[in-house]
């Protein structure tokens, strides 16, 4: 069962560090000193979008297959809060790229 908790903070977690490398990134690049250029602050965060989201798809996953075990009450709850972390978080990575998608420079 402790690692049925394990399995529920993962994909919030992978999350949380995409979300801050995102933002981090997009300050870098579009700060006053720009660290690097518009188009490669795009590629820079698609690449990290896809990591992250192949990551959190493997958790989704990983997670629906946890959900068809023999498990006991508790743990089949804990089993499908795992899986709706997983699918919330791969659908939360997804929209932190937006603004790099819809923003086609980093004027406001």
């Amino acid at each position: 069962m402790n690692t049925l908790v394990f399995h529920v903070a993962r994909p919030v977690t992978l999350w949380a560090l995409h979300f801050i490398t995102v933002y981090a990134l997009i300050s870098g690049g579009c700060g006053p000193r720009a660290l690097m250029t518009p188009d490669m602050l795009r590629v820079t965060i698609s690449l990290v979008t896809l990591g992250a989201g192949i990551i959190a798809l493997w958790f989704v996953i990983a997670a629906q297959r946890r959900r068809r075990g023999d498990l006991n009450d508790m743990e089949i709850a804990l089993a499908n809060a795992a899986w709706w972390s997983a699918v919330i978080s791969l659908v939360a990575i997804l929209f932190n790229a937006m603004p790099v998608a819809l923003l086609t420079s980093c004027t406001g």
